[in-house]
């Protein structure tokens, strides 16, 4: 059975493409389905993922690796208000690093 936050203010929200750098754009669906930023309720539902579904998140971000370095350590880092895409793919890193 798939993992349901617990409450929906915990999931990440729903993405604006524009927002994200075009070579990142084929993440988003990851984004907003792994991009939870709480550490806790990420950690719950990264414990509900079977081994296929760990593999094939960790390989989706690895495979965009530098694109998501060039991002996540540029400019939008040093911002006091991140955008909702730059959080929810911080968090998707994090998901991926911790699954």
């Amino acid at each position: 059975m798939p993992y349901r936050l617990p409450h929906a203010d915990a999931a990440p929200p729903k993405l604006v493409h524009s927002n994200v750098p075009a070579e990142l754009r084929t993440l988003i669906p990851l984004a907003e389905r792994y991009g939870v930023s709480d550490d806790g309720y990420r950690t719950d539902m990264l414990a509900t993922l079977d081994q296929t579904e760990r593999e094939q998140l960790i390989r989706a971000v690895q495979e965009r690796d530098d694109a998501l370095d060039v991002w996540l350590a540029g400019p939008e880092a040093a911002v006091v208000a991140p955008t909702n895409e730059y959080v929810a793919f911080s968090a998707l890193r994090m998901a991926a690093d911790e699954a």
